[in-house]
C-alpha cells in the first residue's frame, strides 16, 4: 500500500533517541572509570564484609588489660560505628538494577525481532515509517538499559568504596591502639620511678596520639562523602537522560500510532514505564531518613569536625565520648585525717605538700617559683577586697593526685584542638609543669598574695586566673573558674596569647610580670 505520510519525524526521533543513548553510555562510562573518585581513593577488592562488622576495635586495650585507656580515646570508635552498614543490600540492590537493564537489552532485541518478521510484507511509506519509529522504539530501550545497568553500577561502586573507607578506618584505629598499649606499657614500666607521673604523661600522649588518629579519619571520611557526592551527581544526569528519553518514546509511539494500518498483525508494544518495576529490588533507607548516596550504611557522616556536645554545660569533653573527669569538690573520705583531700583515688598516691603561695606578693609567670613552706591555710585568710565575681573557692581543696591531672590535662588537649588550637602548640607535659608550678595541682587554689587579690581579683583555680583574665580567654560552655578542665582551657590560652608558647610560659618569661595587674573598674 501507497502513503503520503512524511516520515521526518521518525527520522529526527531516532537521531534523538541515539544521540541519548550515547550520552547516557559517556555517564555509565565515567562511573565504570571511576571519574568519580576524590584524588587519593580507589578502589580494589576489599571484601563487602568488613561494612557489617559490629565489633569494638578499641577492645585489644581491655584485651591487654587497659581497658581503663578507652574511656579516653573512645571518640575513635564513632567514625567507624556510623560507617556500618548492610553489605547484602548494597549487593542485591546492585544487581537488581543491573538485571533489569539485561531484561530491557532482551526486550530491545525480540522488539527487533518481532518488527522484522511482521511487518516483512508491508509495502510503502506507512510501513516504513512504523519500521522507523519501531528502530527507535528499540533504541530508546537499550538507552533504557543502559541506565539501569549504570545505577547499578553506582550503587556496586558506592558500596565498594564504603567497604574501602571502612577499612581504612579500622585499619588507623588498629594501629593507634598498638601505639597507644605500647605508650601504657613504657608509663607503666616507669611508673615506680616517677611516683606515677609517667602514668600521667602516658595518659596525655595517647590522647594526643588519638587525635592524630582521628584526623587521618577525618581526612579519608571527607573524601569518601566527597566522592559520593560526585557519583550521586552523575546518577541524576542518568536519570534526567532516562527521562528525556521516555518522553521521546512516548511521542514517537503516538506518531507511530497515527499513521496509516497496514493488513498485518502489529508487533507488540513495550511498555517503557515499567523500568522501576524491572529492577525488581528498589533500596530503601531502613532508618527512614533522607540521606544522599545512602546504599545501605546509615546516614553518611558529615564529618564537619568534632564537636562539643550540644546544649552542654558541663565538662563535656566532645568526640562523642562522654563528660570529661570533672572536679565536684573535696570529700572527706572515712578514716582519713582531715584536709587531706584524695579526689576519689586511694590513700596509697604519693601526696604533694599542698598549695603554698607565692612569697613576696608577686604574681610571676610559670615555672618562675618553687614552692616553700609558709603557715596558714588560704581559706583563713579574706582578700580586702573581695573575692571577685566568681567568689571564694568552694573548699580549701588541695593536690589533685596526678592521674586526676592528667585526665584533665587529655580533656583539655582535645577540646582546645576542637577549638582550633595549632595541636603543635599543646605540649602536654608542659601543660603538666604549669600545673603543678602555679597551683600545685589544686583546683580551689587562690593567691592572696598576688597584688591583683589588693584589687579583688585574686588568682584563682588550678592555673592561677584572676576572674577577668579567665573571662576574657575561657571557652564557651566550660565556665566554671573552679573547675580544673575550664580553668586549664582558659589558662592555656591565655599562656599562648601572652608568650606565644607554652616553653616561653616556662623558660623564657623570667623577669617579665606575669598576669596584669587588674583595677576595679
Amino acid at each position: 500500500m501507497t502513503t503520503t505520510t512524511t516520515t521526518a519525524g521518525q527520522s529526527t526521533g531516532g537521531q534523538a533517541a541515539t544521540a541519548l543513548n550515547n550520552d547516557i553510555k559517556g555517564a555509565k562510562s565515567a562511573i565504570e572509570r571511576g571519574d568519580w573518585l576524590d584524588a587519593g581513593l580507589q578502589i580494589t577488592n576489599v571484601a563487602m564484609d568488613v561494612i557489617n562488622i559490629a565489633g569494638d576495635p578499641l577492645g585489644a586495650c581491655a584485651s591487654a588489660g587497659f581497658g581503663w585507656i578507652i574511656n579516653h580515646i573512645k571518640f575513635l570508635k564513632e567514625p567507624f560505628d556510623k560507617l556500618l552498614g548492610d553489605a547484602g543490600s548494597i549487593i542485591n540492590s546492585a544487581q537488581g538494577w543491573v538485571k533489569a537493564g539485561d531484561q530491557l537489552i532482551s526486550s530491545a532485541q525480540k522488539y527487533r525481532e518481532a518488527v522484522r518478521t511482521q511487518t516483512n510484507n508491508w509495502h510503502g511509506s506507512a510501513g516504513d515509517a512504523y519500521r522507523r519509529a519501531a528502530a527507535t522504539q528499540a533504541e530508546g530501550l537499550d538507552a533504557l538499559a543502559q541506565v539501569s545497568k549504570g545505577v547499578g553500577q553506582a550503587i556496586d561502586g558506592a558500596g565498594k568504596l564504603l567497604a574501602e573507607v571502612r577499612k581504612a578506618v579500622l585499619d588507623f584505629i588498629n594501629q593507634c591502639v598498638q601505639k597507644v598499649i605500647q605508650i601504657i606499657i613504657e608509663a607503666l614500666a616507669k611508673a615506680w620511678l616517677s611516683f606515677g607521673a609517667s602514668i600521667a604523661e602516658g595518659i596525655a600522649r595517647s590522647v594526643v596520639q588519638a587525635v592524630q588518629t582521628a584526623q587521618k579519619i577525618l581526612s579519608k571520611v571527607q573524601k569518601f562523602v566527597s566522592s559520593l557526592q560526585k557519583i550521586m551527581q552523575t546518577v541524576q544526569k542518568i536519570v534526567a537522560l532516562a527521562k528525556a528519553v521516555k518522553q521521546l518514546l512516548a511521542t514517537i509511539g503516538g506518531k507511530a500510532n497515527t499513521s496509516p494500518s497496514a493488513s498485518t498483525t502489529q508487533a507488540p508494544t513495550v511498555n517503557t514505564g515499567t523500568l522501576d518495576t524491572a529492577s525488581g529490588a528498589h533500596y530503601t533507607n531502613p532508618n527512614g531518613s533522607t540521606n544522599t548516596a545512602n546504599y545501605g550504611q546509615g546516614q553518611v557522616p558529615g564529618y564537619g569536625g568534632y564537636q562539643p556536645l550540644p546544649g552542654s554545660t558541663t565538662n563535656a569533653a566532645n568526640y562523642g565520648q562522654g563528660q570529661v573527669p570533672g572536679y565536684g569538690g573535696y570529700q572527706q573520705p572515712a578514716g582519713r585525717p582531715t584536709g587531706q583531700p584524695t579526689y576519689g583515688q586511694s590513700t596509697g598516691v604519693p601526696g604533694y605538700g599542698g598549695y603554698q603561695q607565692l612569697p613576696g606578693g608577686a604574681q610571676r609567670p610559670p615555672g618562675t617559683y618553687t614552692p616553700g613552706v609558709l603557715p596558714g591555710q588560704t581559706t583563713e585568710v579574706k582578700p580586702p577586697n573581695g573575692w571577685g565575681p566568681s567568689g571564694p573557692p568552694p573548699t580549701t581543696g588541695a593536690p589533685a593526685p596526678l592521674v586526676d591531672r592528667a585526665r584533665w590535662i587529655g580533656a583539655a588537649v582535645e577540646v582546645l584542638i576542637n577549638h582550633g588550637v595549632d595541636p603543635a602548640k599543646i605540649n602536654p607535659e608542659q601543660i603538666a609543669q604549669i600545673v603543678d608550678r602555679t597551683s600545685g595541682g589544686n583546683p580551689h587554689a587562690v593567691n592572696l598574695q598576688d597584688p591583683n587579690a589588693a584589687n579583688g581579683f585574686p588568682p584563682k583555680g588550678i592555673c592561677q586566673l584572676p576572674d577577668p583574665v579567665f573571662d576574657q580567654h575561657k571557652v564557651p560552655g566550660y565556665e566554671d573558674i573552679w573547675q580544673p578542665v575550664d580553668n586549664m582551657l582558659a589558662g592555656i590560652k591565655y599562656f599562648l596569647a601572652e608568650w606565644g608558647s607554652l616553653l616561653n610560659a616556662l623558660q623564657g618569661a623570667i623577669g617579665q610580670p606575669g598576669a596584669p595587674v587588674i583595677t576595679p573598674q
